[in-house]
């Protein structure tokens, strides 16, 4: 009966220690679906965030992109409009120039002291300064070695003082704009020294021939 008894008087002590394990194992459980819970909410944010870092990245680089195009397409715009400037400068000094060769005929012809002379030559100067304020400058010619890219031949002639290969007369003065070259001056060429080629002519003539004593 005595064993009976400590077994009765145990029961509710050994009831309640389950009771108090099933508890905490419960709560031990509650708290891991917690953690999980919160773990599982957290990794869409880090995900989220990736995803916002890699969109600035890909925007940055657009954006470097457009502004590489945009200096691109500036720098392409300015050298378009200056050329299509050049160009028309360019052919407005083509235009005007044959006005100059006339003036310039003008004022050849034309006496020292006549007062209409006097007009031609200002008005010819005007001109001329107009042309130097658009960077254009005349070819030199006459004494020049003969250059075709600044000189246009129009015919060969003996000369005693202007040496072979080089301009004895200008018949058109010819212009350049920097280094570009708008009207090529027209102009007579030495063909040498008279003397020299009749001292040739008259050297080969006095020479025998083959076969004939002198």
């Amino acid at each position: 009966m005595d064993d009976d008894k400590e077994k009765t008087d145990k029961t509710p002590a050994s009831a309640t220690e389950d009771s108090l394990h099933e508890e905490m194992a419960t709560e031990d459980k509650t708290e891991g679906k917690k953690e999980a819970g919160q773990g599982a909410e957290e990794a869409p944010q880090v995900s989220e965030t990736d995803r916002l870092l890699g969109e600035i990245e890909a925007e940055k680089e657009r954006n470097v992109r457009l502004l590489a195009d945009f200096d691109n397409f500036r720098r392409r715009t300015a050298r378009e409009k200056s050329e299509t400037y050049e160009r028309a400068k360019e052919s407005l000094i083509e235009d005007i120039l044959p006005v100059i060769d006339n003036f310039a005929l003008a004022m050849a012809s034309a006496p020292e002291a006549d007062p209409f002379a006097d007009g031609v030559r200002m008005v010819h100067g005007q001109f001329m300064d107009f042309l130097s304020r658009q960077g254009v400058a005349a070819i030199e010619a006459v004494g020049a070695k003969f250059d075709p890219a600044l000189h246009d031949a129009i015919a060969y002639q003996p000369s005693a003082e202007v040496a072979e290969g080089c301009v004895v007369f200008e018949a058109k003065r010819g212009y350049r704009m920097g280094e570009r070259v708008i009207r090529p001056a027209s102009v007579i060429v030495s063909s040498g020294s008279p003397a020299a080629k009749d001292d040739d002519g008259q050297a080969g003539a006095g020479e025998p021939q083959d076969g004939t004593e002198a």
